[in-house]
Formats: structure tokens, sequence, C-alpha cells
């Protein structure tokens, strides 16, 4: 798996957690529903910037929020 691949499974098993949709996710990076799927199934990947905003949304800091997305979804602690 890529790491593009790892970040947007494990970002979407963070919106999930913090029980955030995608919509939401879409509305707060300026960008459309279609766009987040896409991106978060692995196709095409986040700006540094767009995962700030994440980060914020889900109430963590960017490198909070970095370090779940670059570990194996098998290894993150809930």
């Amino acid at each position: 798996m890529s790491e593009t691949e790892t970040i947007a499974r494990n970002l979407s098993g963070e919106l999930a957690r913090h029980r955030k949709t995608q919509a939401a996710l879409a509305k707060e990076l300026g960008v459309s529903e279609q766009n987040i799927s896409k991106r978060l199934q692995g196709e095409g990947s986040f700006t540094t910037e767009q995962l700030e905003k994440a980060a914020a949304m889900l109430g963590m800091s960017l490198y909070q929020l970095m370090l779940k997305l670059l570990q194996p979804i098998d290894g993150i602690n809930q």
C-alpha cells in the first residue's frame, strides 16, 4: 500500500471515529464531496493545508493527525 493510500484510509477511519462525514470534510476544505470521495479512495492526495484544516476539524494538531495517518491502520491506538 502506498503512503497516499495509507493516509486516505486512515483519514477515512479518523472521520468515522470522530463521527464526521465526507460532506463535512468537503465543506471544511472548500472542495466537492466527489473530490473528497476520490481522495479518500486513494485517488490523488491532500495538501498540507488541507490536512491542517482536517486536523483542526478533528480537534487535533497537524502533527497528531499525521502520526495517525502515517502508521499502518492495524497499529492505530484508539
